[in-house]
Parts: structure tokens; C-alpha cells; sequence
């Protein structure tokens, strides 16, 4: 639970910059059902509430970007399962994630 806690302040801390391209996101999509959603809640409906934070309230962060997304999943400053991701697929998740903006 601690570790959990960490991972989500970690998240929080990394996630606060800005900028980006536009990547695909259907492909970030297909990569975060397989290897984050055991821990995220990937979408406004993807069923009950996680331990981790969620793809919707990473995306309504203020100043939240692709690039600060892609950044941290390329380098992260904690354990998550399946991560680093290569670049390609960071963009893809980043897109993916800043896509849930609303």
C-alpha cells in the first residue's frame, strides 16, 4: 500500500511541465489496456476506481502535456509493470492519455 502511495505522489510530481505532437493514440490505447490497466483506470468508464491514479485525472492535471507524459513513461522515477516504454510507444500512451482531456 505504501508503495502504491508512492508510485501515485511520484506520478504527480513528474507529471507538471508542457508541449508535444500529436502520436496515435488508438495504438496507446491497445498498449495501456495491456499493461496499465491493472493498475489504472484507463477511461471515465473502464469499470470501478483503481489504486493507481487515473489516465482521465492525469490528463486534467493543470499544465498536463504529452511530452511531460511520454517523458516519465520513457524514464520513470518509479516501479510500474511494462515500464519504460520505447519512446514510440511512450508518445503513443502520452497521445492516448492527454486525449481523455475534457
Amino acid at each position: 500500500m505504501r508503495s502504491c502511495w508512492i508510485c501515485r505522489a511520484a506520478l504527480f510530481a513528474v507529471l507538471a511541465a508542457s508541449g508535444a505532437s500529436a502520436q496515435d493514440a488508438d495504438n496507446g490505447r491497445r498498449i495501456s489496456q495491456r499493461s496499465c490497466a491493472g493498475c489504472h483506470q484507463i477511461t471515465q468508464s473502464a469499470g470501478k476506481p483503481r489504486h493507481a491514479i487515473s489516465f482521465p485525472a492525469i490528463a486534467a492535471k493543470p499544465g498536463m502535456s504529452e511530452a511531460i507524459v511520454s517523458a516519465f513513461l520513457e524514464k520513470p522515477t518509479v516501479a510500474m509493470p511494462g515500464i519504460p516504454l520505447r519512446p514510440s510507444d511512450a508518445r503513443d500512451v502520452a497521445a492516448f492519455i492527454m486525449s481523455l482531456k475534457q
